[in-house]
């Protein structure tokens, strides 16, 4: 009984699940180093993707007020009581004060030629001390301004956009429209509202003007870009470029996030207008995915170790049947009184190599002839049973010419091509001696399939193994005995075995079915 306990824990520490579960976990740390790395792969592209999708947006809904307010202006400015000195100031504006209500903008006001600015019910006020104001009338080109204070409260920060009147070339005066600043804020939070992106509107001298991401009004934005550690690009090399209009890129990181940021110039302005997103907010949207995927995985992983662990189970059943069958032979070889007919090779061949042909994967002869006649058996007398020999052609010659180790990769050749036929017609295969072997075929509708599988097997049995760098040609005779009414198994063999010997006295390479 100890030496049975033993035996018993032996195979338990060979059948063990924990390399199966070691390989589960090293598969599943694997998958998540794959989709952790994946991620921030995919985040990245991401980033470059919405940003440029989101900084479109912006400049798109920015440029389009801007352009619209000028397009508008220019067209009111060709309307000649603008430039008829004898209608007064106040009845140019009536028009303008209808319109500034309907375009959305803060007002809509005309200029004199004195730089007086007019409007309903207020007394006439000079803005000769405005530069944008000086700039238009002496350059005659519209002017688009930064923000800045004006109103009648005196602190409405708004956006200005100038367009000159010119009778020839003398400038009578021009009409002006002041743009919310809330406005343009509103356009910039709702071009980045659909992404996670934020957006700046920097002036003419880099001052931060509007942003989605509440940063100082007035401050230099390149006081914020000094914070961060940029790469690629440096905050004076980024102002040149501003300064020079010239659109870009580049990468920045600040505190423990990294940021993908775009900018460009403002069409008709001096403006800027740069729009950033950051990586772990475009991270947790992918991985959030990403771990739906690993769940599952997780769940496979399960299923497979409990398919795994079902199998080794049943595994052990056969190991420990083996095991007993073992134990009930060496009980027979060393019982003081052994029976006379005892055949003690086949006891070593079963209790050490066991039950296939190492070579070429079938079974022994002797496990084919216990499976073989089993099978006869169960299988009713009146369904087609074949028993093919077969028999590789010139073996001797093949192991003399070209050496033993060419033979045997002919036979492990020969060996897989018959399991194919053993799995697919419900037989048995099995090794009968050097360079012979038996087949036994039970599932078989009727003798036209019959003559297309031997068709088959002889085509399939004409292949070419490689040898030392070239391809050498082999073949097979066979021999085919069909089961007949009352036939053993010894007799088909022996059929069989007289089939294949008129194949090799007749061309060999093909096949014979027995006849009486």
């Amino acid at each position: 009984m100890s030496a049975k306990r033993n035996q018993r824990v032996q195979r338990e520490d060979v059948l063990t699940y924990s390399p199966v579960l070691k390989y589960m976990v090293i598969f599943f740390t694997a998958a998540m180093f794959i989709v952790l790395v994946g991620g921030i792969f995919i985040s990245a592209q991401r980033m470059k993707k919405d940003a440029r999708a989101a900084h479109k947006s912006v400049e798109t809904q920015v440029t389009n007020r801007v352009n619209e307010s000028l397009k508008l202006l220019e067209s009111l400015a060709v309307q000649p009581e603008y430039y008829d000195p004898s209608l007064p100031p106040l009845k140019k504006v009536e028009k303008l004060d209808r319109i500034t209500e309907k375009y959305g903008y803060m007002m809509i006001c005309y200029v004199d030629a004195d730089m007086n600015v007019y409007t309903i019910g207020e007394e006439p006020a000079s803005l000769a001390s405005r530069d944008y104001m000086q700039q238009l009338f002496s350059t005659g080109k519209p002017q688009v301004t930064d923000s800045f204070l004006a109103g009648a409260d005196g602190v409405t920060l708004n956006y200005t956009v100038a367009y000159p009147l010119k009778k020839g070339n003398k400038i009578t005066g021009c009409l002006f429209c002041a743009i919310y600043f809330d406005d343009v804020v509103d356009i910039l939070k709702k071009a980045v509202e659909t992404s996670d992106a934020q957006a700046v509107l920097i002036g003419s001298k880099g001052q931060i003007m509007s942003s989605t991401s509440n940063l100082q009004y007035g401050e230099p934005y390149m006081d914020y870009v000094r914070e961060a550690h940029n790469i690629g690009v440096t905050a004076d090399q980024l102002e040149t470029e501003l300064l020079a209009k010239t659109p870009g890129t580049y990468w920045s990181y600040r505190d423990g996030n990294l940021y993908y940021t775009m900018y460009n110039n403002i069409e008709n302005t001096d403006w800027d207008i740069l729009t950033t997103i950051d990586f772990w907010s475009i991270y947790r949207t992918i991985i959030s995915g990403f771990l739906v995927i690993v769940a599952l995985m997780a769940v496979l992983c399960s299923v497979i170790f409990f398919l795994v662990k079902r199998f080794i189970s049943k595994q052990k059943e056969v190991v420990d049947m083996l095991v007993q069958s073992i134990q009930e032979l060496e009980e027979k070889i060393y019982q003081d009184e052994r029976p006379d007919n005892m055949d003690f090779r086949e006891i070593i061949r079963l209790t050490s190599n066991g039950l296939s042909d190492g070579l070429t994967g079938v079974v022994t002869r002797s496990v084919f002839l216990k499976q073989a006649q089993a099978q006869l058996d169960k299988i009713p007398g009146d369904k087609i049973t074949v028993l093919c020999f077969v028999d590789l052609d010139n073996l001797k010659k093949l192991n003399d010419t070209y050496g033993h180790k060419t033979g045997d990769t002919a036979l492990k050749s020969i060996g897989y091509i018959l399991r194919e036929y053993e799995k697919k017609y419900d037989g048995v295969v099995g090794r009968y001696g050097g360079d012979e072997f038996v087949m036994l075929l039970t599932d078989i509708d009727d003798e036209d399939e019959l003559r297309s599988v031997l068709e088959s097997l002889v085509l399939r049995l004409h292949s070419d193994i490689g040898t030392k760098g070239e391809s050498l040609p082999i073949q097979c005779s066979v021999g085919v005995a069909v089961r007949q009414q009352g036939s053993s198994l010894e007799q088909m063999i022996a059929n069989a075995d007289e089939a294949l010997y008129f194949v090799k006295q007749n061309g060999k390479g093909y096949y014979k079915i027995y006849q009486d």
